[in-house]
């Protein structure tokens, strides 16, 4: 199957029910919490503010293109703009797995203030620059859980052999530890823990995990999110399209983005409790990572940010941009740290 969708099978589309004088937004992800109401949000917000020129006509995973094909057919102009994870990106730009969540980084204040004031968005957009692509966070995602496990992990050797769902930096650094790390569709990862295809999995918050049934096949819920202590969704929209827009325009799509990353962390923030409460009354095992466990992961880590670095040139800017301004936000925070 021809990844990049041809302009008849676009015109199609159109012919068959969207709206005209729209732009295609085509998103990785189904209807779930946050995302999806965020997405619906910004698409609102834009339309307000240009008066209707422009409008987003917004699809849900696989309704026009496959989630992994976004990014091909937004570069190649099938498609208008893609609502998507940078992390997808990187098998072939290394670097754009760090505007997706920066495993052992900061929490989700540092990571926005970090790409709208110390640099991250120009280095963002270098890096999708080649693609014909303008990308922007759009969506701002709390720190999510470490994962669901169907045995404990009370020892850095117990994870040892696992396959667990999990892409990325996240999935390098388990395999430092002798994990197998796989990728499989959300939709098919309750069925895989329960016939023992997986042991464990990540996938989101605990709002969003509770609607894939996971507490009915994993008991043992562990936390920290090491792998994403905070995240962001992507907007992008093809360069020759982007550029067509007025400034009054852009900055419509700028300033509903920057809506949306406030809103999304709003959202999710207060919304976690409940479910873990849920949770538990289902018998499953909140807990944290052993301590021993959170010290290999963090070492597994240093390793692999090393051997990225020195394979890939961007990938050590951005590393490099990220660390330095990370190092000054944090000594402001411990300084006004009340414990």
């Amino acid at each position: 199957m021809n990844k990049i969708l041809t302009a008849a099978s676009v015109a199609a589309f159109a012919a068959s029910g969207a709206m005209a004088e729209t732009y295609n937004l085509q998103s990785a992800f189904g209807a779930l919490p946050v995302l999806h109401p965020a997405a619906e949000r910004f698409v609102s917000n834009v339309s307000t503010l240009t008066a209707g020129e422009v409008d987003f006509n917004y699809l849900l995973a696989g309704e026009m293109s496959p989630p992994f094909e976004i990014f091909d057919n937004v570069s190649a102009g099938a498609i208008d703009a893609g609502w998507s994870f940078a992390a997808y990106a990187s098998g072939r730009e290394p670097a754009a797995a760090l505007f997706g969540s920066v495993p052992f980084g900061g929490d989700p204040l540092s990571y926005i203030s970090w790409l709208h004031h110390g640099g991250g968005l120009e280095l963002w957009r270098e890096i999708y620059e080649p693609y014909n692509l303008v990308p922007m966070a759009c969506g701002v995602i709390l720190s999510e859980a470490g994962g669901w496990y169907t045995s404990e992990i009370n020892a850095p050797e117990d994870l040892q052999g696992l396959n667990i769902r999990i892409g990325g930096l996240g999935g390098e650094i388990l395999a430092r530890l002798g994990a197998n790390a796989m990728s499989l569709p959300a939709g098919e990862i309750s069925t895989a823990l329960e016939t023992g295809r997986l042991d464990a999995t990540e996938l989101s918050f605990p709002l969003v995990d509770a609607l894939l049934g996971f507490d009915e096949v994993a008991q043992n819920y562990y936390f920290p999110g090491w792998h994403q202590p905070a995240g962001f969704i992507e907007f992008y929209m093809n360069k020759d399209r982007w550029d067509a827009l007025t400034d009054q325009q852009r900055t419509a799509i700028e300033v509903s983005c920057a809506d949306a990353n406030l809103y999304a962390l709003g959202v999710a923030a207060g919304a976690q409790s409940a479910v873990l409460d849920d949770f538990r009354a289902n018998g499953v095992n909140v807990q944290r990572f052993p301590d021993s466990v959170m010290e290999a992961l963090r070492t597994a880590a240093d390793e692999v940010y090393a051997e990225n670095a020195a394979e890939d040139e961007m990938f050590a800017r951005v590393i490099e941009s990220y660390r330095a301004y990370a190092d000054s936000y944090e000594e402001y925070r411990a300084l006004s740290d009340l414990n």
